[in-house]
């Protein structure tokens, strides 16, 4: 064997694929997933931190809050938890789902950010915010946002998620679903040792990281400071 054990953060991949691995293999997998058992598995809650956004928008009295990066498909168990906590929240709020306003992407990328945007900007009634499922997506959004001379917040409010560093410097910065990357690191890595050091099979854990969301000038417009970045 040409390693010891991974570290695996899987993009489309389905939770069946991951049990076709060697069960020889310490594994320690990372990202909006469940664990079967046979791993280890260390995340956000994806579901509520996926509420809290939508609740943030929800909660600024935006009505028509978009989705962007549904995956409705086999391998987008990832975007699907984002989805269902999209949905809670406007449950919570007793505010229906407009089902047009929930766009499917193929990936979590720039590109598919803007033209998912696009098509919403072409809507009869298109959205007032947006809930991105990554950081890039959201980029992406406020790309096609700026081409159309629309204002963000005032005329369409963006949540992303992840906290990438582009989306802390892009104009303007991107509010954004923050996980606990200190975290989710070092016990990956414990619990990656733990497996490689042991004699006997480890069973598998699922860990929560913390996470939060830290209102940026997407959401807030130029109320919102970089005290939330620690800055």
């Amino acid at each position: 064997m040409l390693f010891d054990g991974v570290i695996f953060s899987p993009l489309g991949l389905a939770q069946s694929d991951l049990g076709e691995r060697d069960a020889n293999l310490p594994l320690v997998v990372l990202g909006e997933r469940v664990s079967d058992g046979g791993f280890d598995h260390i995340g956000i809650d994806d579901v509520t931190a996926s509420r809290e956004a939508t609740e943030h928008l929800l909660g600024l009295g935006r009505r028509r809050v978009a989705a962007i990066g549904d995956q409705p498909y086999r391998t987008g168990e990832a975007a699907q938890l984002h989805t269902q906590g999209y949905r809670l929240a406007h449950e919570r709020a007793g505010i229906p789902v407009r089902e047009e306003l929930v766009i499917s992407t193929p990936r979590f990328n720039r590109s598919d950010g803007a033209t998912a945007m696009a098509h919403l900007l072409d809507l009869d009634e298109p959205p007032d915010a947006v809930f991105c499922y990554s950081d890039l997506v959201a980029l992406g959004a406020l790309h096609t946002l700026a081409s159309r001379g629309l204002r963000v917040p005032e005329d369409v409010a963006v949540v992303g998620y992840d906290d990438i560093e582009d989306a802390r410097y892009s104009n303007p910065p991107v509010t954004t679903v923050s996980p606990d990357k200190k975290m989710i690191a070092e016990t990956a890595v414990e619990r990656l040792l733990k497996r490689i050091g042991s004699s006997t099979p480890v069973p598998g854990m699922e860990i929560r990281a913390p996470h939060r969301l830290i209102p940026r000038a997407s959401t807030m417009g130029r109320q919102a400071t970089g005290a939330a970045d620690g800055a």
